[in-house]
């Protein structure tokens, strides 16, 4: 199927993102929000990214009214899918209200059209079951900032039909992006594996065995990833990791069960950068850092890196994802220097048996062998 219409659904960061690099790579777009004022800023936050690329010499001012003439924006919802060969909705995690939406977008739309859903860990299934076209129903899981992060997660309802995966693959290939298929399972690739980083960080701060400070630190100077995980939660925005875990607790149990002091943070309304305040203090006076427990940073990347490890290879166990596409993932979606099999090669697999094996044994169920270890 050639799709030459998008329709996206949500004038947000993500929405007005997607639409950006879909008009951006030769797409009509449609933008669509309830809200005028959502749909005007979305609008003029495209009209600032398109200025931006001009003045940066990545497209001239010709190239920009025609990209800008691809892209129009109505609030009409039944209007806005009337025509549209692909409808993308990328607004707040809320399944009812998601629901709602694909309802009325299923019987506006044509019957060709294709349905996604930017979700980043709600079930597609589930989504797809308040259309009548579950075959025609996909996850097409952007990151964010859209126009800068190369992956696209392409994440496969028990029902999708094979020509719905391969209109999602070309989509996202002519956005620019690097599509790596998924099937549906709670948090799909990445927000499976990063949530274990934050958690077990969180876990080892409550107990008392390392600071905040000496955590981040040993993740960016042993392990090279960009931030540690205090710090690129209070980025990302802590209402947001609370809301990807408490999911994945939801629908895979325990070992998901959002830490206290993320779950006080946010109730506190400490939500990050965004907020001035999070694990750390980004406004006014500097906290004073804990002082240093003195642990040993290699064992601390080791202690955190085995969990990762470990849900990757249950996502392979399960039949999810593969390896490689796990590997390019978490290295294009979360910044990670190495994939979690690259990360198991390097320590190599006699040890990542063996360490799983001691905190299997001290701390239980979470840290059990996976089948391909055993």
């Amino acid at each position: 199927m050639d799709i030459k219409k998008i329709t996206v659904i949500g004038a947000g960061l993500m929405g007005s993102g997607i639409a950006y690099v879909s008009a951006w790579n030769g797409y009509e777009v449609t933008l669509v929000d309830i809200n005028q004022e959502a749909l005007d800023a979305g609008m003029e936050r495209i009209r600032t990214d398109v200025m931006t690329g001009i003045d940066k010499g990545k497209i001239s001012l010709s190239a920009a009214q025609e990209l800008m003439g691809r892209l129009k924006s109505t609030t009409d919802m039944e209007e806005a899918v009337k025509d549209a060969d692909l409808v993308i909705e990328a607004i707040f995690e809320n399944m009812e209200v998601k629901k709602k939406v694909f309802g009325t977008v299923d019987k506006a739309a044509p019957e060709h059209t294709i349905l996604a859903t930017n979700t980043s860990s709600l079930s597609i299934d589930e989504l797809a079951s308040a259309t009548e076209r579950p075959e025609k129903f996909i996850g097409m899981h952007y990151f964010s900032p859209v126009a800068a992060m190369k992956l696209i997660e392409i994440v496969i309802g028990e029902k999708t039909s094979d020509e719905t995966i391969e209109a999602a693959m070309k989509v996202g290939e002519k956005q620019e992006k690097v599509p790596i298929k998924a099937k549906d399972s709670p948090g799909f690739i990445v927000n499976r594996i990063l949530m274990p980083v934050l958690r077990e960080a969180i876990l080892l701060y409550e107990e008392g065995v390392a600071t905040k400070e000496e955590i981040d630190t040993a993740m960016t100077s042993k392990a090279k990833f960009p931030a540690g995980p205090f710090a690129l939660g209070d980025f990302v925005g802590l209402d947001i990791a609370y809301n990807a875990m408490s999911t994945l607790y939801r629908e895979l149990g325990d070992c998901f069960k959002p830490p206290e002091t993320l779950e006080k943070l946010v109730e506190e309304g400490h939500i990050g950068t965004k907020s001035k305040q999070g694990f750390y203090n980004y406004g006014g006076k500097a906290e004073e850092p804990e002082p240093p427990k003195g642990v040993d940073a290699d064992w601390l990347v080791t202690r955190i890196t085995i969990p990762v490890i470990r849900e990757a290879m249950l996502l392979v166990d399960e039949g999810i994802a593969e390896k490689d596409d796990i590997d390019q993932a978490m290295k294009l979606g979360a910044s990670f220097p190495i994939g979690p099999f690259e990360m198991a090669e390097k320590m190599g697999m006699d040890t990542v048996k063996a360490e799983m094996e001691k905190l299997h044994e001290k701390h239980g169920e979470c840290y059990s062998i996976p089948k391909m270890l055993q």
